[in-house]
């Protein structure tokens, strides 16, 4: 028996994975009225381990989305960050965060992957079409539709699929597989399009009221040659932490390794010993976990993100590694765009042909990937400065950074902020009503000097080194 929409031509999305990416697109539908049916592999808010950090241009989709409220509840929004050399020397004391939420009005905060996962979706209405343990297995397309094959030996028809599910989206290689019978080097370059050079362990531990390892709303940053590591006390009661340590060769998907308990817990006995914070280390965080995971840091942007009636998002096109927290920002970014352009769309045509699904598509793309290219970029540069890659990093740094001021930093990292899109048809809190009446300014513009200049992330110095002299002006 055919689904009820093929029977009363209401437009269908499907959409394979349900992971943040996936459950804020099932959001974003349902506030606008668009039928749709979620697939996802595995459990809907899997204890693995993982953080997210949430960026002010996201809390503002969230807050249009009625889901910030609850997550709010949970958090304590970073306000300082101290960074320390290897041997515990603090060489910077940044009040930038605070300065920060001064100026965009929202905070940046950290929580449980799990946690965000699961307010997301206890604000979808109809649970009935999220549909857990049901991996996507293949699909065909039809004249007017996508037909979509589960491992469970069910069908399910819509009209256009959108693979939301990682970085090792089956929706990619199964789109991948349908381009290689007419571009197999096309084919290849998707499928070989993220390369890994560092590995990392993140991970959530208990953060001891009576004994911290730092204090709540508190960000450490540890730099050292070859690694680094990261602390964020953003829930009350817990640490999310990070040891970031480069690989000894540059591997490329699908060949980026995979990792499990006893690699971690090599990983731990090498590095263990080393300072993170004032009086706590590596081996003291692990010893104290609650969940924690290894996995490569891959990073890329592919080079077609759509192919008739498929199209991709979130970690499935471009994959930034995580020093700056800004992938599932730009995911989320991923999603405003997309709707943006559907949704007027349908209203117009509740049927569209393939001609105009695909002009949407290439809306999204355009406005997507020039932003997309320059977060991936960024966060790699990032990622290296951050484990001194070379002395010029290194002593920017040290020497550079520091002297720069948080409302300078604060104020790059807000013109970076506010290039986010927001999701046009639903209501904008009340505190961005001016922003409906200045158009956006195209993501592809805001200058990449602004964007270097977040502190947030230390990127002014990795600014300073790529283009030196234009960047003097600033300073």
């Amino acid at each position: 028996m055919a689904p009820s929409n093929q029977d009363s031509g209401q437009f269908k999305i499907l959409i394979a994975g349900g992971s943040l990416v996936g459950l804020g697109l099932a959001l974003a539908f349902e506030r606008a009225g668009i039928d749709y049916e979620l697939f996802e592999k595995g459990d809907f808010a899997p204890q693995l381990g993982a953080s997210i950090g949430i960026h002010p241009h996201t809390i503002r989709i969230l807050q249009q989305l009625g889901v910030w409220r609850d997550i709010e509840k949970q958090v304590i929004p970073l306000q300082h960050r101290k960074h320390y050399d290897g041997k515990g020397h603090c060489f910077e004391d940044s009040h930038v965060l605070v300065e920060i939420e001064q100026i965009l009005r929202r905070p940046i905060i950290f929580m449980e992957r799990c946690k965000a996962l699961e307010v997301l979706q206890s604000h979808v209405k109809d649970k009935s079409k999220l549909h857990a343990h049901t991996a996507v297995v293949g699909y065909e397309e039809t004249a007017d539709g996508v037909i979509l094959s589960t491992q469970d030996g069910k069908q399910h028809h819509g009209d256009i699929l959108i693979g939301a599910d990682g970085i090792h989206s089956n929706v990619r290689k199964l789109m991948a597989e349908k381009i290689s019978a007419k571009d197999q080097i096309l084919a290849k370059q998707i499928n070989d399009a993220f390369t890994s050079e560092y590995n990392c362990i993140f991970a959530v531990s208990r953060n001891d009221p009576e004994n911290q390892f730092l204090p709540d709303a508190m960000v450490h940053n540890v730099y050292y040659d070859g690694f680094s590591a990261v602390t964020a006390a953003g829930v009350h009661g817990l640490v999310f932490w990070f040891l970031f340590v480069k690989n000894s060769e540059l591997t490329t998907t699908p060949n980026c390794p995979r990792f499990g308990d006893k690699d971690a817990e090599a990983c731990i006995q090498m590095y263990g010993s080393s300072l993170v914070g004032p009086g706590y280390t590596v081996k003291d965080l692990w010893d104290a976990r609650v969940k924690a995971t290894m996995v490569p840091l891959e990073e890329g942007v592919i080079s077609q993100w759509c192919h008739s009636r498929v199209v991709l998002m979130g970690d499935s096109v471009h994959k930034a590694t995580i020093n700056p927290g800004l992938g599932g920002n730009l995911a989320y970014e991923g999603i405003a765009r997309f709707t943006n352009g559907l949704v007027p769309l349908l209203k117009a045509n509740p049927k569209p042909s393939l001609e105009e699904l695909t002009e949407v598509f290439n809306q999204y793309i355009t406005g997507q990937m020039p932003r997309a290219k320059t977060v991936v970029d960024l966060s790699g540069q990032i990622t290296r400065y951050e484990a001194q890659d070379s002395w010029i990093l290194k002593f920017a740094a040290r020497h550079i950074v520091p002297w720069v001021s948080d409302g300078l930093k604060a104020k790059l990292y807000a013109s970076f902020s506010k290039g986010g899109p927001w999701l046009e048809y639903l209501p904008l809190p009340t505190m961005d009503l001016d922003l409906a009446q200045v158009p956006a300014e195209p993501s592809w513009s805001i200058s990449s000097k602004l964007i270097a200049g977040t502190a947030v992330v230390g990127v002014a110095a990795i600014f300073w080194q790529k283009f030196r002299g234009p960047i003097d002006s600033l300073f």
